[in-house]
This record gives structure tokens, sequence and C-alpha cells, in this order.
């Protein structure tokens, strides 16, 4: 009896595992005019491998529709449990943010994110968050959130807080890679 009840329990957790993205599939959306043609654009999210997903653009042609515009291949972490899902965000007419985050497992939950601006015809990365804490320290927490249009930021470690100005600016989006963050950012690891 003590098995069926086990195999009974595990029954969820296995129908959650088929419902994980593939390879190739899409599993986040939004449109927004980022480019200000009055034709709508899309931004999506696809699952490449098991644990990375492609961030793909489509700029909006007012007689063809859609049309890819730009594939920044892996550049987010896109695990296959709850809680490891990234998304897209509308934040203006302009621009978007693409979220990542660990905060389904382990001691210290992990959340990121990317803004994406339309700036002088091109998409360009204009921000980054960073937020984590301990589950079993409430007192180990950090944040760290940079504009890199103006090169302000923001970083809190605890109970300390710095904030200023850093060199980093936007750079163009099709030069992003996973995992990347401003180097006042990662004052949040020592």
């Amino acid at each position: 009896m003590i098995r069926l009840a086990a195999l009974i329990a595990l029954l969820p957790l296995a129908a959650v595992a088929q419902e994980a993205p593939t390879d190739g599939e899409i599993f986040a959306a939004i449109t927004g005019d980022w480019n200000g043609d009055d034709v709508p654009d899309a931004a999506m999210l696809v699952q490449n491998g098991v644990d990375a997903a492609d961030l793909v653009i489509y700029l909006g042609d007012p007689v063809f529709g859609l049309k890819e515009k730009l594939r920044v291949e892996r550049v987010v972490f896109s695990g296959q449990m709850g809680g490891q899902t990234p998304s897209l965000r509308p934040v203006s007419d302009t621009a978007f943010k693409l979220h990542s985050e660990q905060i389904g497992i382990g001691r210290t939950p992990w959340e990121s994110d990317y803004a994406i601006a339309w700036r002088n015809g091109g998409f360009v990365v204009s921000g980054y968050t960073y937020h984590y804490y301990d589950r079993i320290d409430p007192e180990d927490t950090g944040s760290c959130d940079v504009n890199l249009l103006s090169g302000g930021y923001v970083m809190e470690k605890g109970k300390q807080r710095a904030e200023g100005m850093q060199d980093r600016r936007a750079f163009p989006l099709n030069t992003l890679r996973a995992d990347w963050m401003p180097m006042i950012c990662t004052g949040l690891f020592q």
C-alpha cells in the first residue's frame, strides 16, 4: 500500500516533466510597437536545449506581416522545473524586459532582468537588474539595478546601500550573452 501511495504521489511530477518546453517550442511572447512605426512587432522566447532559451524579435511589415529581425541564441537560462522559466514583460512603448529566474529550488533564489529598448534604429540592452536572497539567513539579500542609458546604479547588500555612476553603457542586443552582468553588480558576490 505504501508503494502505491508513493507512485500516486509521483504522478503529478511526471505530468509536469512532460509539459516542459522542448527544443524549438515557443513558451513566451509579447507584442508592441517598439520601433514606433505604427505596425505591431513581436518578441518570443524559444526553448534551445534543456537549459537555455533563444530570444527572437520580429518587426512588423505593413505588407508582409512579421519579419524576423534578430535572434539571440541561448541568451537566457531556461530550466525544466517550476521557478526556472524565463518570461517577457512590456515596459513602455519602446522597451520590454527579458526576465530569468531560479526561484524553484536551492538555498539562494535569484531573479534577473535585461531591459531591451529600441534606440537609434536597433535593439540595445538598456538596463539590468539582479536580486537574490538566502532562504536560511534573512539578512543575506542583495540587489543591483543599473541604467545602461545613463550609467547610474543602485546596489544593496544586506543593510548597505551604494549608488553612483558606472562606465558601462547600453550595447547592441545581438552581443548579449547568457549570465552577462555589469561589473559593478559583481560586488554582490564578494
